[in-house]
């Protein structure tokens, strides 16, 4: 069962699981990772737009004592019902007291306009398009999450994904940083109210994903452009697979306290 803060987090007991972002990239490697600390009778809910991908994520992360469902939701613009139903839904009439752990991972993430440079950013309707879905519906899906488990509330493990981004300004990525920024200190907040809550703020590092061929295509800052062509030409670019398994061994050994940012640098 999780326990109070700075001590090991253990998911080998019948484990309920929401992930977002779970059809590609760091969110497949997570599924995939994790699906194998679970214990019997664990239930694992995985949430993205593409049903196809989503599909193939849950085939991967087949294992003997999990269940794995899937659900296509377009985190942006889904209600607060449509996120408590979702989850609600996927626990097939299971009591939230059969479970030892409940724990949300929100990976869901994107990069905004990367074209339009930061002094030239005024359309509103845009950035609040890029704050719905990074910001307001990670916060609403989170808050759906502990309706339902709020009579477990100390079983219950909050895993953030975060970035260098949301403590450190990068040129040509104004909405990003000040999106995960915004996220980040919500979690911290309710960590800091909630301290019987196990949250986490997780950093991946530079991974090798989509995201990074994007910013190459899309930026207009030169600047941006140099530092992930360097990643890329260097090779220092880390697998999904790698800050997966990072971010499962920084959960489990539990050594954070409430809503602290934890980088894949930051641990051996």
């Amino acid at each position: 069962m999780a326990s109070s803060s700075s001590s090991s987090i253990d998911l080998s007991g019948s484990t309920f699981v929401v992930l977002t972002g779970a059809s590609q990239g760091i969110g497949r490697a997570i599924a995939v990772e994790l699906a194998k600390c679970l214990g019997p009778k664990s239930l694992m809910l995985l949430l993205a737009r593409n049903k196809e991908e989503l599909a193939k994520t849950a085939e991967l992360s087949k294992q003997d004592n999990v269940k794995v469902v899937y659900q296509s939701m377009d985190l942006s613009t889904a209600s607060a019902k449509d996120m408590y139903d979702v989850i609600n839904n996927a626990l097939e009439g299971r009591k939230v007291t059969d479970f030892a752990t409940a724990t949300i991972l929100h990976n869901v993430g994107s990069l905004g306009n990367l074209a339009v440079a930061t002094e030239r950013m005024e359309d509103v309707d845009e950035m609040r398009q890029y704050y719905d879905l990074n910001v307001f519906n990670v916060i609403k899906l989170n808050t759906q999450f502990l309706k339902i488990f709020e009579e477990v509330e100390d079983r219950i493990v909050i895993v953030n994904i975060t970035s260098l981004c949301a403590i450190k300004a990068m040129s040509g990525m104004a909405s990003y940083c000040s999106g995960k920024a915004a996220r980040e200190m919500y979690f911290k907040v309710l960590a800091e109210e909630k301290k019987h809550i196990r949250v986490l703020n997780y950093s991946p590092g530079p991974v090798e994903t989509s995201m990074i061929d994007y910013v190459l295509a899309e930026t207009v800052n030169a600047n941006l452009r140099d530092v992930f062509l360097s990643f890329k030409m260097q090779g220092t670019l880390l697998k999904p697979e790698m800050t997966a398994k990072k971010c499962l061994t920084v959960l489990q050994q539990g050594k954070f306290g409430p809503g602290d940012h934890v980088d894949y640098f930051d641990v051996e």
